[in-house]
């Protein structure tokens, strides 16, 4: 930022700062050497090497991408529990910001992660939030008790484009409470309680909590039972929490979830149950709750109150690594796209990429797809990079990553094997397993020319037809493909019959590519409706001076 790209001198500096021990030089010359960026030596080991230092001096991007190395075996022995100790450290870190009552609400848990597609071109999803903000914030200043307390809450977190500013959230919240919002009333008793942005004061904080809680507002039941378990501002009365929790979590609330959990589990106010424990950490889990998802993991890898499961608790760390702040070079590149840097773009992914974000892998290989205009290297080399990382991202679960491949195979882009449509069918045929409606719809074309697979226009017809039942909108080119099919079957049928030898000196060439027979005809058509159209307009035209005289 401020100066000339210089990827040479950035090398050399990041190894002079690496060679004084710096862990996030580190994480960088293992990105360099990973990928082979900025003329550094492609070289795994290396790559691997430097990750791990910087992973042992506490940077998380590398510990990350240690865990995800091992948890898929990318460079080094896949490896569940190594996997575990490396996503521990970010996580717990995550865990750590979330528990520090400054900065409770920070919105942590929302890097943006925007996924490149063809479909989103054009569309400025910021502009629209903006839009919708600044809506919220006109219809508050006209007095709006519902849209004053929405804009409160955006304020209180920093949120939408805006800056976190507890002084306004204060006033929009006070102007909603006024008007009797009982969300309004718990927001500020949670401030009072905190100290966030006004005088900490646990009685005034009592009294909107009651309030609230009086119109039955979650929030506020909460805020009560926390008040009760640790003795603010009221006697410590744990089966009054108890009671406060179980009213919070039964209508929703993740943080009342939490602490439920958390009495079970430590026996405060409830004889200990770890089943009931988990029950309700993972209530909360499902909404979010970075703690209650860290103890789930915890809980999981112990076996604690249930049988113990690595895997699990893996994509429960996994998860919660990736909403820490570090993780914002996904951000970073979805600015650089919208503002068409598209090569610092495709750097900031490939960097979130490698710590095994799959969102960033996808959105590496999309830029790579579409970088024809601009990429200064090797037309191959490109190709096979963006194929590498739809690797990556279908290792983790992308079907549209999977049909890329399958793509790939089909047309012998970006592969060593060139056209392989017997690999590409096994690609496809893994999408389909997934549910994909366009790898369903491959499978059937195939079939039905023989493209790769066995020429079978009954298992066509059986892929077309489930087409649909994954994808109902798709209806009009199934139906099409099935009259396609019909018409080949027919053909088929003629030619094979007693006077298929008739047939074939007739129908020549097009009795033996049924597609671009049907091309035709469909041209012909597409040519007597036009004409029909023209003549129909023709006569209205013809038609109307004669009735103006009439």
């Amino acid at each position: 930022e401020g100066v000339d790209a210089d990827d040479a001198t950035a090398l050399d500096l990041f190894r002079r700062a690496a060679n004084l021990g710096d862990a996030g030089a580190h994480e960088e010359l293992g990105f360099a050497h990973s990928t082979g960026w900025g003329g550094a030596k492609e070289d795994t080991s290396l790559a691997i090497l430097h990750q791990y230092f910087a992973a042992m001096g506490g940077d998380q991007r590398a510990q990350m991408a240690m865990g995800y190395r091992h948890l898929h075996g990318v460079g080094t022995p896949r490896s569940c529990a190594a996997a575990a100790l490396y996503y521990e450290a970010p996580a717990a870190k995550v865990v750590e910001i979330v528990r520090d009552p400054r900065l409770k609400g920070s919105h942590l848990g929302a890097v943006e992660k925007v996924r490149l597609t063809a479909d989103m071109e054009g569309v400025d999803g910021a502009r629209r939030e903006r839009d919708v903000v600044q809506y919220y914030q006109y219809s508050a200043d006209m007095g709006n008790a519902d849209a004053a307390t929405a804009i409160g809450q955006i304020l209180s977190v920093g949120a939408k484009g805006l800056r976190r500013d507890r002084a306004r959230a204060y006033r929009y919240f006070t102007q909603a409470a006024a008007q009797g919002d009982a969300d309004a009333m718990a927001q500020l008793g949670h401030m009072f309680a905190n100290g966030l942005g006004v005088k900490a004061n646990n009685q005034t904080a009592i009294g909107l909590f009651r309030a609230s809680a009086e119109k039955g507002n979650a929030g506020a039941q909460f805020g009560l039972g926390y008040m009760h378990l640790a003795g603010f501002g009221v006697e410590r009365n744990h089966k009054k929490a108890m009671n406060y929790f179980t009213k919070a979590a039964e209508q929703g609330s993740a943080e009342a979830q939490f602490h439920l959990g958390s009495m079970h589990a430590r026996g405060v106010g409830v004889k200990r149950d770890f089943t009931k424990a988990f029950y309700n950490f993972n209530l909360a889990a499902h909404q979010g709750h970075a703690v209650a998802v860290y103890n789930l993991a915890m809980m999981q890898l112990a076996g604690v109150g249930l049988p113990p499961s690595c895997k699990n608790a893996v994509v429960l760390l996994k998860g919660l690594a990736e909403r820490g702040p570090w993780n914002r070079r996904v951000e970073a590149g979805h600015r650089a796209y919208k503002s068409r840097s598209y090569e610092k773009a495709l750097v900031n992914y490939m960097k979130a990429a490698e710590t095994g974000l799959e969102v960033a892998q996808s959105n590496a290989a999309y830029v790579l797809e579409n970088a024809r205009d601009w990429w200064d290297g090797d037309d191959e080399q490109r190709q096979r990079r963006a194929i590498h990382y739809h690797r990556l991202a279908a290792d983790q679960g992308n079907v549209r990553s999977l049909l890329r491949i399958g793509d790939a195979y089909y047309f012998g882009n970006g592969v060593d094997a060139g056209v392989d449509r017997n690999k590409s069918a096994v690609v496809y045929l893994q999408a389909s397993q997934k549910r994909s409606a366009q790898a369903m719809f491959n499978l059937g074309t195939m079939h039905e020319h023989g493209l790769g697979l066995p020429k079978d226009l009954h298992l066509a017809k059986r892929y077309y037809d489930m087409v649909l039942s994954a994808d109902p909108k798709a209806w009009v080119p199934v139906k099409l493909a099935l009259l396609k099919l019909q018409a080949h079957a027919w053909l088929e049928e003629r030619i094979q019959a007693e006077n298929g030898l008739w047939w074939a000196i007739r129908l020549g060439h097009a009795a033996r590519s049924p597609d671009l027979m049907l091309a035709g005809a469909c041209g012909v058509l597409l040519a007597v409706v036009v004409c029909l159209r023209g003549l129909v307009s023709l006569f209205a035209l013809l038609d109307r001076p004669a009735r103006g005289r009439a």
